[in-house]
């Protein structure tokens, strides 16, 4: 064997022993060493981890932090399924009205803060994300914009068809989006500014640029999220393939750094080694249904127990679309107490005993404009 061979097969093979060695060290100290100021280990916290076998369905809980408070800007649950190589999401508007502390019934953004942030934090959302939706969750993965932004560069950016030119200003959040229309490569401040966008500002625009904006943004959470959506779809079918294996390594190193999660080192590996070269067309999206209403001054989204598809707009039982696409064996949060739409559901507790409520559309399903005002911000 030549010295060029010898050192390439080396170089490969020590490459492969320090991947793995990396990410056992990152997953020990982010998911067994205990958090500072925390009297007991992760584990104990969790009560256990719960792992899935082979080829068992897996859902994650994924949280996207706002750059602020401890308030999640973005909830959606993700299942990947071994066997069909089927990835499925259903989002959740930030609005959705749900019981949480003292029988209050705030939107379900506010949960990852009132469990106490972190990994009790993202339990306590997992268990009310569980009862309200009827899935198991097994995983949580708490990442912010700024995680985001840097995994994107990392791996070089990501091609996306931007549907109009995305204009908004606002100094006091030191935020500036200006995208202009069309299929580019966005870098991860570009990444950012589109999934921030969801209103513009109107005298950025002109009148013909406002109508063909408006057919892809009503100002809206919603419409936000859905293409959200689109991102993550673009970002699967063209990051999780083999040619940037190279860049696992580093990638992996850093979001065990800057995440919250209870995955396992074998769950992580699995996923990773499933995903790979998985196709868009493997890719199915949801969304809860229901209808905006204003209840003591307040914007809320109020979940009617059906699931819409993003890309048929059919809208269908949740049962039926989570026996279909979110099945899993147990997890870290089951339903126990499972949320039944009803009549009654606005005069349940002293939070919604407005005796009627508007049933309108929110402007902006933000936690900014919890007085209904539309003085809100992305």
């Amino acid at each position: 064997m030549n010295t060029r061979k010898f050192t390439y097969i080396t170089t490969i093979i020590l490459g492969m022993f320090l991947f793995v060695l990396g990410t056992v060290f990152m997953f020990y100290i982010n998911n067994v060493a205990p958090e500072p100021g925390s009297s007991a280990p992760i584990p104990q916290i969790l009560n256990g981890l719960t792992g899935t076998k082979k080829n068992d369905p897996m859902n994650f809980l994924i949280l996207v932090g706002d750059r602020s408070s401890g308030n999640t800007d973005s909830m959606m649950v993700a299942n990947y399924n071994p066997d069909s190589k089927q990835i499925s999401i259903v989002t959740i508007p930030r609005d959705t009205n749900v019981k949480l502390i003292n029988n209050i019934l705030p939107k379900i953004n506010a949960a990852y803060a009132a469990g106490g942030r972190k990994h009790e934090g993202a339990v306590y959302a997992a268990e009310k994300v569980s009862n309200l939706t009827g899935i198991n969750i097994n995983y949580y993965v708490h990442i912010n914009i700024s995680s985001i932004k840097k995994i994107t560069d990392m791996l070089g950016g990501v091609n996306f068809d931007v549907p109009a030119d995305l204009r908004y200003r606002d100094p006091s959040q030191d935020l500036n989006i200006d995208l202009k229309k069309g299929y580019q490569l966005l870098d991860g401040d570009k990444v950012e500014q589109l999934l921030r966008f969801r209103k513009p500002n109107e005298r950025l625009y002109t009148k013909s640029e406002l109508k063909e904006l408006r057919q892809f943004y009503d100002g809206s959470d919603i419409k936000r999220t859905e293409m959200q959506v689109k991102f993550i779809k673009a970002f699967i079918s063209q990051k999780l393939n083999i040619q940037y294996l190279p860049k696992f390594n580093s990638v992996i190193n850093y979001a065990f750094e800057n995440i919250i999660t209870n995955l396992t080192l074998s769950d992580a590996l699995k996923l990773a080694s499933g995903v790979i070269n998985i196709s868009g067309s493997s890719f199915n999206s949801f969304r809860l249904d229901g209808e905006d209403r204003i209840i003591n001054g307040g914007w809320f989204y109020i979940y009617n127990g059906k699931m819409i598809n993003i890309d048929t707009k059919e809208s269908l039982p949740s049962e039926e679309i989570v026996s279909a696409y979110f099945k899993s064996v147990g997890g870290i949060a089951t339903p126990t107490d499972l949320y039944v739409p009803s009549e009654q559901d606005e005069d349940s507790s002293p939070a919604t005993n407005s005796k009627n409520p508007a049933t309108v559309k929110n402007p902006s399903n933000a936690e900014t404009d919890s007085k209904g005002t539309g003085k809100d911000k992305p």
